[in-house]
This record gives structure tokens, sequence and C-alpha cells, in this order.
């Protein structure tokens, strides 16, 4: 049998649409049922590519007949493909590698998609009809994790609606990392087949549709419909499972850990459980009590009608209350408060007794004790001169001792029955106190005030403490108020000065003048502060420990002379704080007579006044730098034949940083403005500097170039800038009278300001050049231009165009600009002056930030 008629009999024998490929994808057979799928006969396709493409994407695949060899093989894909009469169809292709990978060709089994459609159709109504009504949920995803079906109960359960979900990924309804790792385990699963989760059940979290993130039993299956696979997911809502095992958990935990004893026994009071705490008090293993009854645990000192009473309560289904001794394992005897309650089925009979026991034993000797001293405190209450009393437990006086009549002149029978409230004055710690307390406790020392009958005030120091019944509440206070007023005087007007010396910020020294070497016996915080010394160092070493080098010894011989002689002095010296630091201190000494006018201490008051020195000789040198500083500057405008020019510069603080200078130099005129960083002395004798190096370089006028000023300036001045890490901006300028012109350089200066005559706009003057300091070879651009009668230049330095007002806008290049020529009618020296006064107009009432020089240039 010849080959080809061999292969249209495979190929026919097919129950589906198939066709066969050559390696390269080019179609070499297709069977009848093929050709009424995608309409063309099979002689119009041989030798040419099949008319369709797989529709998922592969990573490195091309439309084209290879992108069927690089489809996944044996199983069931979805297809796009274009019939003959031009439309285009779905269906589903299982694809066949003949040969080894392919090599002998590839075999396509085709059908449409109505088919499997159908049957999947069908699938979903009989999964309906039988899982429709179940609580729990079903879900059906095809190998690419699209959802296919969406049960009710699935509805139910993630809160969407099937037509929401239908045909989208099931990652929707997992929660991180679940959703992010299922596409990748559906692929990895295609590609190799292992299995991790399919045919097993595990618990696993799902999502809502609002978000929340729930508890779920997830069961998977896998099964083949038509020759394609899918996915069928079953799901368990277990949140009310996880909930009730966390509060089993929960009270398993809380019995176990319980600090009270807990007993189980079943109706005839054998014991069957008992906690870890039980144990601990009963010193009994939990195997030793198993079983047992509870008797074993009797005291013989128990009366037996009490055990009586108490299993004629429990048997009656009613809930025993009580204090119970009983007997640990030892022998030794404790008191429990014991609570008995019977447990009941959902039947509502009696399966179990549960018994929880309190240790109480401390208690009851507690109150033992109580009632012996009880017993005392009443014999001795008329035997002491402090106040007796008890109250009920509102406040109310039950009693109250004769001492009364002394410390408030009432007698014992006027407080019967009235709250201590009535009788307390607001100054009290008793009164603010007053219902303050959470729970009832004892008291020590409490100051309260009271009104005594004839008006005086009279203070007390009270202690109490609360008493109990045998139930645990509160019955009764006692205490006792003694008379405490004459000491309360003192030691208010006492804390009073102690206080005003603990809180001044200048430093306070007590010395005992009776005794040898006048010893410190006080020193407040603010000394130990001051010095760096602990006031205990200050104490324990006086105050010759705060001496140095530069303590001038006339000083401390003034101090040594006034104590020896009783007399006061005023001294400043210097001292030395703990860490080596020197400061000055103006020191004050008193003497403080006694009543006999014998002096027996001396006060000294200690103020640290270095900074207030320093201040002085800052503002000292600051004010010899500033007169220096204006008497270098222009005092007044400079008038030639062609030109007139006038300049102002004011300091931010006593002196600054900002220069201006011009002079006439062989009949042309040389001006500059600069601005030397900072605001210190030494920035002013930088400027100082400066100006000298600037009128030396620039004569004689014929060799004097601005750009070849600048240069030579800058390596003048760079070792002293680099020192003091300052920096100049400068633009230095010269007009030549004959001619008209304005030679110029800058040196990261603000660029100057032309205002032509005639016109309103101002037009900048800037040059390339870095500011002096910097590098300490430069070399700068040099520009010129020819002015007219009428010309005006404007040179200015930063602290004028960056001045702020309140609201923190600055006044600008374009302000100046206008200002400039708003005043273009006024001579030079008048324009400086007007433009100065409007910056600082601008910046009220706060001062200017900065320092500001101005100068204008007029051509006439």
């Amino acid at each position: 049998m010849e080959e080809e008629p061999l292969t249209h009999l495979l190929l026919e024998a097919s129950n589906e649409a198939a066709c066969l490929l050559d390696p390269s994808g080019l179609v070499l057979a297709l069977n009848s049922r093929g050709q009424q799928l995608i309409g063309y006969k099979e002689s119009e396709l041989i030798g040419r590519p099949f008319p369709g493409r797989p529709k998922i994407a592969m990573a490195g695949a091309k439309d084209g007949p290879l992108s069927w060899l690089m489809a996944p093989a044996r199983q069931w894909i979805d297809v796009r493909i274009k019939r003959k009469d031009e439309k285009e169809i779905d269906a589903s292709c299982e694809v066949y590698r003949l040969g080894a990978k392919g090599l002998a060709g590839l075999l396509l089994k085709l059908k449409a998609e109505e088919t499997s459609t159908a049957a999947l159709e069908d699938m979903k109504i009989k999964l309906d009809a039988i899982f429709g009504g179940m609580a729990d949920g079903l879900v059906v995803i095809d190998e690419f994790g699209k959802i296919l079906f969406f049960s009710a109960g699935a509805e139910k359960l993630f809160g969407y609606r099937a037509e929401e979900v239908m045909g989208t990924n099931v990652k929707l309804l997992m929660p991180s990392p679940y959703k992010e790792e299922h596409d990748s385990y559906l692929a990895a699963y295609r590609d190799t087949g292992i299995r991790k989760i399919i045919g097993i059940g595990r618990d696993v979290s799902g999502r809502r549709r609002d978000g929340a993130i729930f508890p779920m039993y997830l069961s998977i299956g896998e099964i083949w419909l038509e020759g394609r696979r899918y996915f069928v997911g079953v799901t368990h809502d277990l949140t009310k499972t996880k909930r009730a095992e966390s509060r089993l958990w929960m009270l398993t935990a809380a019995i176990e850990q319980s600090p009270v004893a807990v007993m189980i026994s079943d109706r005839n009071g054998l014991i069957e459980y008992v906690n870890d705490y039980f144990t601990k008090l009963t010193g009994y293993s939990e195997a030793e009590v198993i079983g047992q009854n509870p008797r074993i645990l009797h005291s013989p000192h128990t009366p037996r009608d009490q055990h009586l009473r108490l299993w004629r309560t429990i048997e009656s289904g009613a809930e025993w209350r009580g204090e119970i001794q009983d007997r640990r394992k030892d022998g030794a005897l404790y008191w429990a408060y014991e609570i008995i309650a019977p447990l009941r089925d959902e039947d509502g009979q009696v399966r179990h007794y549960l018994a929880i026991q309190q240790d109480v034993t401390e208690q009851r000797r507690d109150k033992e004790a109580l009632a012996e001293s009880e017993e005392r405190f009443r014999k001795v209450a008329e035997m002491v001169g402090e106040w007796l009393w008890e109250q009920d437990a509102e406040g109310r006086y039950t009693y109250s001792s004769d001492a009364v009549r002394e410390i408030l002149g009432l007698e014992p029978s006027d407080l019967l029955g009235k709250s201590y409230l009535s009788i307390l004055q607001p100054e009290g710690d008793g009164s603010r106190l007053a219902g303050k307390l959470p729970t009832p406790k004892p008291f020590r020392r409490i100051v309260n005030c009271y009104l005594r009958g004839d008006g005086r005030r009279v203070f007390t120091e009270s202690s109490g403490a609360p008493i109990f019944d045998e139930n645990g509440r509160l019955a009764k206070w006692r205490g006792v108020d003694r008379d405490i007023t004459e000491r309360k005087e003192y030691e208010d007007a006492l804390r009073v000065r102690n206080r005003a010396m603990e809180a001044v910020h200048v430093g306070i020294v007590i010395c005992d003048a009776r005794a040898r070497g006048n010893p410190n016996i006080y020193v407040n915080p603010a000394l130990a502060q001051m010095t760096g010394y602990s006031q205990e160092e200050l104490l324990r070493g006086g105050m010759h420990i705060l001496q140095g080098p530069g303590t001038d010894p006339a000083a401390v011989a003034k101090i040594r002379h006034a104590l020896q002689t009783g007399e006061g002095c005023e001294v400043t010296l210097q001292n030395y704080r703990k860490n080596g630091e020197a400061f000055w201190n103006e020191l004050l000494i008193s003497p403080v007579p006694d009543e006999t006018g014998t002096i027996t201490h001396y006060i000294g008051i200690q103020t640290d006044v270095t900074e207030k020195r320093r201040a002085e000789e800052s503002r000292r040198d600051l004010e010899i730098a500033k007169q220096i500083q204006l008497s270098l500057l222009p005092d007044k405008p400079l008038r030639l034949p062609h030109a007139e020019i006038a300049g102002v510069c004011l300091p931010a603080t006593h002196v600054g940083g900002d220069y201006f200078d011009y002079f006439e130099n062989g009949g042309n005129l040389d001006f500059v403005v600069a601005d030397v960083s900072g605001h210190s002395v030494g920035a002013a004798l930088i400027m100082t500097e400066v100006r000298s190096m600037v009128r030396a370089q620039s004569r004689p006028a014929s060799t004097g170039r601005p750009a070849h000023m600048l240069r030579e300036l800058n390596e003048l001045l760079y070792d002293d800038l680099d020192r003091s890490e300052l920096f100049i901006t400068m633009f230095f300028c010269r007009y030549e009278s004959a001619t008209g012109r304005l030679k110029y350089a800058n040196a990261g200066h603000n660029p100057g300001l032309l205002l032509r005559a005639g016109q309103q706009d101002c037009m900048e003057l800037d040059s390339e050049g870095l500011v002096l300091g910097a590098e300490r070879v430069v070399d700068f651009e040099e520009r010129s231009l020819f002015l007219s009668q009428g010309d005006k230049l404007l040179f200015y330095t930063d602290g004028v165009v960056e001045a702020q007002d309140a609201s923190g806008a600055f006044f600008g290049l374009e302000r100046l600009c206008r200002r400039f020529a708003a005043n273009r009618e006024f001579a030079p020296e008048v324009i400086v002056r007007k433009l100065l006064r409007e910056v600082r107009d601008f910046c009220a009432p706060a001062m200017m930030g900065d320092d500001a020089a101005l100068v204008v240039l007029e051509v006439s």
C-alpha cells in the first residue's frame, strides 16, 4: 500500500478532525472532518501553514507555522482558526509530536468549541443539581485557573455572585501568598504532572468579596471531559470550628493556669480532674486523687454536719459557697473559700460537680490578729493623749476618744454619727484624697486640717486602716490623729525658704561661722549645676576646690578677711568647674547673726557672669571694629566732571562683611562693591585688608584692568581667606571719563543694574568669575560698554534683594529695579538712601537679617 493512501486511511479513522504537519509546520494531509471544520479542501492547504494558531501565550513563540512546534503536547488547548470564508472560530486542539522531539512531524486533533462547551455545560447542570443545595462551596476551573462553575454554596461562602467570578482567575478567592503562587503551581503541574495538593485536603485561607480572610478546608480533584482537564475544588468554612477550637484552648489554659484550685467529680463524688494549682495547694499529685473521694482532704476539726449541709445543697442542684478548713497531704491545715456547683448536660441533668478553692489561710490569720489588736486598742485608747477613732464603712464616726476635746475642742458624743468630711477643711491632704482611693487600704501620716470650736485651724497627722468582715467587705475604719499644728507652721515656713533657695538660678552656699574652717552646711542645686560638682562634693570639699591657677590671690584674701572679721564682701574672681573649665564668679558674702547679734553663719550668693563679661568685652571689640570699618568707607559722594557716585553701607550687626569703595585714578573712576562672608570681627578685618589691596593694586591706572585686578587680588588674599574659612564676592569697575567706556569684571557677586537714559527697564551687567578665595589661581572675564549722559548704574549686595518681610517674602531683584527706576531723577546720594530706607521699611518691624550696601553712579 502506498504511503499517502495509508496516511489518509489513518486520518479518516479518527472521530475528530485531524491534520498532519511536517517538521516545519506545513500541512501534509487533512481528513474530511478537518475539511468540514475549516472549509478548505486538502489540496488547497498542502504545503501551506495551517490556518490557525494556539490562543495560549508561550515564551519565545511567534505567529506562523512554528507556533505549533512550541505548543504543549498531549493536552487540549484553545486555538483560533480562520476558515476559508474568512470567519474565525474557536476550537480545541490536542498536539502529538511524531518521532523524537517532533522531527517526524506533528499530528493535530481538532474539535469545534461548541462540542466541548456542550459537554461542560452538561457537567455544570449536573453539578448544580447535586451540589446546589449544599452549604459547602463547589468551584470548577480549567487547567489555567479560569472559573467555569461557582455553586450557590460558594456564593454564600465567598460573597460573590456566580456571574461576577465566571471566567476570572480563581486566585481572586485567595489571599496572599496563595494568589501569587497559584498560576505558577498550575503551570508546573501542566508541565511536570507532579501533584502537591490535588487529591488531598488541607486547611487554607480564603478571601471574601469584602476582603475578609477566613479559614477553610479545601479538597481538590481532577476530572477529564471531552479530552480536557478540569479541577474541582470543594470548600468548607472553618470559621466556627476554629473559633470553637480557640475558645476550648483558652478555657483549658484558663483552668490549668488558674491561681485557684479546681476539682471536678462525678455525681458520686469521685474525683475525675484536678488542675495544677490543686496539686500545689493540697500536696497531692493528680494520680493520687483521681478516683478518690474528696473526704481525703477533710480536717478533723470541721464539724460533720457542715459536710452534710454541703452535700444536701449540691444534691438539690443548688450552689454552695463558704469557708472550710481542709488538710494537706502532709497534715498541715489550711482555710479555703470554696464554691461547689453542679454541672448539667444539655437535658439539664447533673453529671458532674465543679469545686473551686481559694486559699484564705493568711486572711484568716490576719482577721484573728486584728480581733486581738482591737481589744488592745480599746484598752490603750483612754491612756494616750492622741485622738483615737473608729468610722463605719461610709466614714461616719462610731467611736472617739476623749483626746478630741483637747485637739478639736469637741465632745466625743458630738462626733458620733457625723461624717469625717463634715469637719475636714480643704487645706489638708485628707480632703483632697477623699473618695479618690480605688480600694480601701491602710494610710499613714496623712495631714488633715480641722476647724476648732473657737475658730482656729488645727492640723493633725492621721493614720488608719480598713477593717473587713468575714466576707471580705469593708466593715469600718480605725485610726489615730496626732496634733501637729505647731510643727506644721514651722515646717511650712521652712519649706517656703527651702523651695526659694532650691528654685533660684544663682548659687547659694551656707557655712557655719562657729566651726573651725567655716565648713559648708548647705549648697543649692543651682551651685552644683554651675560648678559641675555634686552637692555632696561641695559640702565635703568646701569652696576652695573651685580655685585654680587663674584665681586672683587678692580676691581670695578679701574673702578670707571678710570671714575672719565678720564682715560682708563682694568680689568677682575666676573659678574652675569640675571639668577644668574656667568661669567668672560674682560672689556676695553676707554674715547671719542670731538673736544676740552673734554671727552664726555666712551665706554666699554666687553668680556665673562669664557670658556677661564675655559679652561686654565682645561689645567693646565690636564697637571698635565698627568705628574702624565705617571710617574706611567713603563718607561723601565723589563728583567728577562727567560722573557722580555715592554709596551707603548698613551692617546687620555691629560689624559686617559688606564693603564698597570709589576713588579717582588718573582721570578715571575706579569703584568696587564686595561682600565678605560672615558678620564677625574677622570679616571686618578681611574687608579692611581688601580695601588696602584694592587701592594699592589699582595704581597705576594705565596697567590696572578689572579682570587683572581680580586675578592679582585673589592670589594675594587666598591664604588669608583659606585659613579664616571665608570667601569674598566682588564687582570691580573702571569708568574712563574721557571715552565714556565702562570696564568691569565680576567675582561671583550680584550683577550690576544699568538704567539707560529715557528707558524704564534695567539691564543686568555680569561676567564670568569665581568668588575670591575658592581657588588660588582664577581667570576672570572682563567686559565693557559705553555709557551716555543720563545713564545710571546701581551696584548692591545680596542683603538688599534677600531682605524679607514678616510673611517671609523677599524684597527681590524685580522690586529693586522698579524702585531704582522710580527714583532715577534724584542724585546718586539721594537714590542710595531712599533705596536703603525702602528696604528697611519692607522688613519692618523686624531688623534686616544681613548687611546691605548700595552704590549708584550717574553719568553727566
